[in-house]
């Protein structure tokens, strides 16, 4: 039995839109604090953290999918997905001068190196689209 779209339209939907809400605040509050971790060199709580964060996240998944906040058709939402993905890039590249612009290098080269991982979200996603459009 598929969970897609389970609770939507039952008393339950709003209770799992709200623990979805939490579990991506956690994601978030766990990767900083995993990210600070590392500054300090404190790479075993880092690692840790983000073995949560990554728990929080497959929960945050789960609510959604309960609520049917996805489609059914995986590789539809994934080529609209590459498509956000690649055009991300330049406005976080814009944003990281606009950071760089205050005086903050540091932040501005990761800041950057988020939007090269979009740019290679974008281009694996859409090469996931491909393959299986052949398939």
């Amino acid at each position: 039995m598929s969970l897609l779209g389970v609770l939507k339209g039952t008393e339950l939907e709003k209770h799992a839109g709200q623990y979805l809400e939490a579990e991506m605040r956690g994601v978030a509050m766990y990767y900083a604090l995993a990210y600070l971790a590392n500054e300090k060199g404190n790479t075993v709580l880092a690692k840790t953290l983000e073995k949560i964060a990554n728990d929080e996240a497959r929960h945050a998944g789960l609510y959604s999918v309960l609520n049917g906040q996805v489609q059914e058709d995986i590789f539809t939402t994934l080529a609209q997905f590459a498509t956000l993905e690649s055009n991300a890039v330049v406005r976080i590249q814009e944003f990281a001068e606009k950071v760089r612009g205050l005086g903050l290098e540091q932040a501005a080269q990761e800041i950057e190196a988020t939007a090269k991982d979009e740019g290679r979200h974008g281009v694996l996603l859409e090469a996931l689209v491909k393959e299986q459009a052949k398939a």
